[in-house]
């Protein structure tokens, strides 16, 4: 997953909602900040995926500046374009991503670029969409192969994947178990790791998978069990839509 968790060295006051542009946290008073002697992220490995669903921004690249130490990406959200800025990374023009808040900051200027910009938003995370572990689609499989069910754990009283995405109704709201093999894993996204989980049941001719949120640390292709809380129907936004969903998942 190409992910990028930053922090930014920023004081947060107060948070602001604003319907049609991304969230205001704080605005500069109408000086010059200079990109070049004052820090605008630092690379750390800090987590700053904190906050709540609703600040999550999807957006589209339409021009990418880039700096030594940052990116710059005017981006387009909502038919509305203004600019963000992280730290660097290999952004293309075209591609989706999703970023959650953003600090605003006003006649900023970049000397590497010659300009000023009369507002901008720095971002803290942000990620390609092709990366995110939402949509609608996730259930259908994401492994090529099906799982060696000969190597999985066997737990009593798991329910295979397919029962419970083909009776998904009679599981709302249930504690259950599931184990399988972990064919995906997204670490830290909205403050969560997500895991996809197959177990070799095979649903519409494709393995059956489920999306399971956790703050277990499991490495990729692990053979696992999880119990969890079964939630149908759950949209956090910005893409971030699914039809059946196992939250809090903890190891068994």
């Amino acid at each position: 997953m190409k992910s990028i968790n930053i922090s930014f060295l920023i004081v947060v006051l107060f948070a602001v909602a604003c319907k049609s542009k991304p969230k205001v946290i704080v605005e500069d008073k109408p000086e010059v900040q200079n990109s070049t002697n004052k820090a605008v992220v630092a690379n750390t490995n800090e987590n700053t995926t904190g906050g709540s669903p609703s600040d999550m921004h999807q957006v589209t690249a339409v021009e990418i500046l880039q700096a030594e130490r940052y990116t710059y990406i005017k981006v387009e959200e909502n038919a509305e374009t203004f600019w963000i800025a992280t730290v660097k990374f290999e952004a293309k023009k075209g591609n989706k991503y999703f970023y959650r808040g953003g600090l605003l900051k006003t006649n900023f200027e970049s000397q590497e670029h010659n300009r000023v910009f009369d507002k901008i938003f720095l971002v803290s995370s942000i990620i390609d969409a092709d990366a995110h572990p939402g949509g609608e689609e996730t259930h259908t499989g994401t492994s090529e192969v099906a799982p060696n069910t000969t190597e999985m754990k066997q737990v009593s009283g798991a329910i295979k994947v397919n029962e419970l995405i083909t009776n998904r109704e009679k599981y709302n709201g249930k504690s259950v178990v599931v184990s399988g093999k972990c064919v995906k894993a997204n670490y830290g996204i909205m403050g969560k790791n997500w895991y996809h989980i197959q177990d070799g049941t095979k649903k519409a001719g494709k393995n059956s998978d489920i999306t399971i949120t956790s703050d277990e640390n499991i490495p990729l292709g692990a053979n696992v069990a999880f119990v969890g809380k079964v939630i149908l129907n759950k949209d956090f936004g910005a893409g971030y839509k699914y039809e059946i969903l196992l939250e809090e998942g903890k190891l068994k």
